[in-house]
Formats: C-alpha cells, sequence, structure tokens
C-alpha cells in the first residue's frame, strides 16, 4: 500500500532543467506561483532488481499563475532505501498569463516518504499558449492512496 501511496505523489513530482531561450524575439521574463491537487490512477505495478516500478496517470487541477488542468502519465521508481524518483509529461489545458490554450508540461523529481521536490518544463503550445517557455519548481505532499498536493514557481516567457 505504501508504494501504491508514494507513486500518485511522485507523479506531479515533475521535472528535468530546460534553460529558457534566449533571443531577440522572446517577450519579457514573467514569473508566478501557485498550487495544484492531483488524483492518480496505476497501470501498473514491476519489480526490478529490488525496485518497485509504477506506471500511472494523473489529472492534475492547478490555480495561481497556471489555472487549468494538466492529464499526464509516468513512472515512479521506489527504490529499496526508501527514495523514490519520478518522471512524467502531459498536457495543461487552461489559462497562463491572460491567454488560453494547452502547452506540453514535462518534468522528474525525487524525494524520501511523503514529500519531494523536482523541476517542472513546457513547451510546445497551441492557441493562445503558443510559443510559451516555461521552467520551474514543485513540492508534494501525498494526502492520501491515491492524492497529492503542492505549491509550484514557474518562470515564463512568450516569444513574439
Amino acid at each position: 500500500m505504501k508504494v501504491l501511496k508514494g507513486s500518485f505523489a511522485a507523479l506531479p513530482l515533475l521535472a528535468s532543467l530546460l534553460l529558457l531561450p534566449a533571443s531577440a524575439n522572446a517577450s519579457t521574463l514573467s514569473s508566478g506561483s501557485g498550487s495544484f491537487t492531483a488524483t492518480g490512477e496505476v497501470i501498473g505495478i514491476q519489480q526490478a532488481d529490488g525496485n518497485t516500478i509504477v506506471t500511472a496517470t494523473e489529472v492534475q487541477t492547478l490555480t495561481g499563475v497556471l489555472s487549468g488542468t494538466r492529464v499526464a502519465s509516468g513512472i515512479t521508481i521506489f527504490h529499496p532505501d526508501g527514495t523514490f524518483t519520478a518522471h512524467d509529461s502531459g498536457t495543461f489545458t487552461g489559462t497562463i498569463d491572460g491567454r488560453t490554450g494547452s502547452i506540453t508540461i514535462s518534468g522528474a523529481s525525487s524525494g524520501t516518504g511523503n514529500t519531494g521536490s523536482g523541476q517542472i518544463v513546457g513547451d510546445r503550445g497551441t492557441g493562445g499558449l503558443a510559443g510559451l517557455h516555461l521552467q520551474g519548481t514543485f513540492q508534494p505532499v501525498i494526502t492520501g492512496p491515491t492524492t497529492a498536493e503542492g505549491t509550484l514557481s514557474i518562470r515564463f516567457h512568450f516569444d513574439s
């Protein structure tokens, strides 16, 4: 049960590091913060070399600088020493900086127990979010067997 409980919270722990592209055509760099709640569903569980690998999907509701919903899938690896690593990718649909559309947000994270930290990156936007590039950090807290919540902070810009 501990593995399932941790798997859903770890999925919001997204990240990889993306350097915001410097360009003469880029708009001003902005920043903001917000929060999220997430609900997950386990697709599969495997064991390998003492690790437990959980594949899952999740739906996040985001408020603040990102206002909308993100649907993602990914994996979380629980290591024998009690730590975990995770990565996922999904589509955020909503509003940022008064513009509405969709954008791919991916990330990775690590942690121990019910908490962790990670980084997120986003690009490949459509609609009003076309040309959006973002990167940030987040801190999740597991609130139940298939739920989590947390805070996030991002920096972003739109191509002109």
